[in-house]
């Protein structure tokens, strides 16, 4: 995420049709990813354009503001969560939460355990789960055949997730 570049954000107008193409070339398994992108994200993604663009920046979506970069870079989120993680009060009722947190801090890669997880405990199916953190099938048919982006299922499964979350902490969003 702290790499999306502005040209990746397709139909980002368009609610039910918004999505991020995250070229082959940038991604692990060297091919291209597309995430549809549920109502909070895609809200975050044009706050986050419309910033850019009052700055004059036309090629990042989270840029740095210290390196002069168009868009952040990769060790940036962890460094971030590590500094929060480290600021947090530690008493009141999360006290225990908190330092054990802090003894063995997330990692942005924790999120995606976190999202797998939470979509298999609302009942998302495993295929499904797949095509959203973009893993591919060991196999021939994964590899090879099955070329299938499963667009319509991540939408679904991530507005379901955004759905929970909104419910988690009592947003009273979607």
């Amino acid at each position: 995420m702290t790499g999306a570049l502005q040209a990746e954000l397709k139909n980002i107008d368009d609610p039910k049709n918004a999505r991020w193409e995250i070229p082959a070339e940038r991604m692990k398994a060297r091919r291209p990813h597309v995430v549809p992108l549920a109502p909070i994200a895609r809200e975050l993604f044009c706050d986050m354009l419309a910033r850019r663009r009052q700055e004059g920046n036309k090629t990042g979506v989270f840029a740095s503001r210290f390196f002069g970069r168009p868009t952040l870079a990769r060790h940036s989120l962890s460094q971030a969560l590590r500094r929060v993680i480290a600021r947090m009060e530690s008493d009141g009722a999360n006290a225990d939460a908190v330092r054990s947190l802090q003894a063995d801090p997330s990692t942005p890669h924790d999120f995606r355990r976190t999202v797998a997880t939470g979509l298999a405990a609302i009942g998302v199916p495993r295929e499904d789960r797949l095509a959203i953190l973009a893993h591919v099938a060991g196999d021939v048919h994964g590899a090879v055949y099955d070329q299938y982006e499963r667009l319509k299922e991540k939408r679904a499964a991530l507005a379901a997730w955004e759905h929970h979350i909104a419910t988690v902490i009592g947003g009273g969003r979607p």
